[in-house]
């Protein structure tokens, strides 16, 4: 039998993109860097502190499976498991993100260990149960993906009826964007959406009681804070990585300052529910 081609370009598309991550922005080291601005085991806006406020509008309970996707070095599902009580399935394309993943879990408590399991899994590819989660949850992590109606239809089957979509994600402002913006998502290969296409992207793959909320004056407070707290430890970071290492961090945080602050770039928060 011949082989399928749509099924070999998929595996090229995907190990192309899983080799760029791991190559690239997300290196062992580049993850480290971030780690350091985020908060261990967090490479995600505002860190615990973000995490901490949106796990708070799940209504989460003990027991509840939670798939978190684009879930990194495990930050928010360690928080929810450890707070709520709440089984977390994370998966990432990074080999480099659940790599450290793993690592910090054999650290965790009895408690969170058992609870939490990673993998190295794209999304958009995997065959999910029918059914099996009560909260799907995503941080900054499907501004990768392309199709996002293919993946939330994906989301609309494997949740059980009444589960709960929280996605926290980078999205462009309404305004056109400078040329300076658009290079940017160029390079990093991004796939934005406005806030509102996402929601109204949430509603026709299938969600009722969607929001879609521009909360890009709180990741304009997180930004600044982060980048407050990373001078003051300069001389740490220096000591572990390189001055170098610590100028790039630094000038990342200005220019997402100020690509937030100019318009060009939004911060969404989107929350939806599968109907009953």
């Amino acid at each position: 039998m011949p082989p399928d081609s749509s099924i070999e370009e998929s595996v090229t598309k995907k190990e192309k993109l899983q080799k760029w991550l791991d190559q690239n922005q997300y290196s062992r080291q580049g993850i480290l860097r971030y780690e350091k601005i985020f908060g261990r085991t967090y490479v995600s806006v505002g860190g615990e502190y973000t995490t901490s406020m949106l796990t708070e509008k799940l209504n989460l309970q003990p027991n509840m499976r939670v798939l978190d996707i684009g879930c990194g070095t495990g930050g928010s599902a360690f928080f929810m498991a450890r707070r709520y009580g709440v089984d977390v399935h994370g998966l990432d394309l990074s080999t480099n993100m659940i790599d450290i993943a793993h690592e910090y879990r054999t650290e965790m408590e009895p408690a969170v260990k058992h609870r939490v399991q990673f993998y190295i899994e794209d999304a958009t590819e995997i065959d999910y149960p029918d059914a099996f989660y009560d909260v799907v949850y995503s941080r900054d992590a499907i501004l990768h993906i392309k199709d996002k109606f293919s993946l939330f239809k994906k989301f609309m089957t494997t949740l059980k009826p009444g589960g709960k979509v929280l996605i926290s994600d980078y999205c462009v402002g309404d305004q056109d964007q400078t040329e300076h913006f658009k290079a940017y998502v160029k390079n990093r290969d991004y796939k934005l959406l406005t806030v509102k296409e996402y929601g109204n992207t949430l509603q026709r793959a299938g969600f009722v009681d969607v929001e879609a909320v521009d909360v890009s004056n709180i990741l304009q407070e997180v930004l600044h804070s982060e980048l407050e707290k990373f001078n003051v430890i300069k001389q740490e970071f220096i000591e572990e990585f390189t001055e170098e290492d610590f100028e790039y961090i630094r000038q990342g945080w200005l220019d997402k300052i100020k690509r937030a602050g100019e318009g060009d770039q939004a911060w969404g928060l989107f929350t939806a529910t599968k109907p009953e």
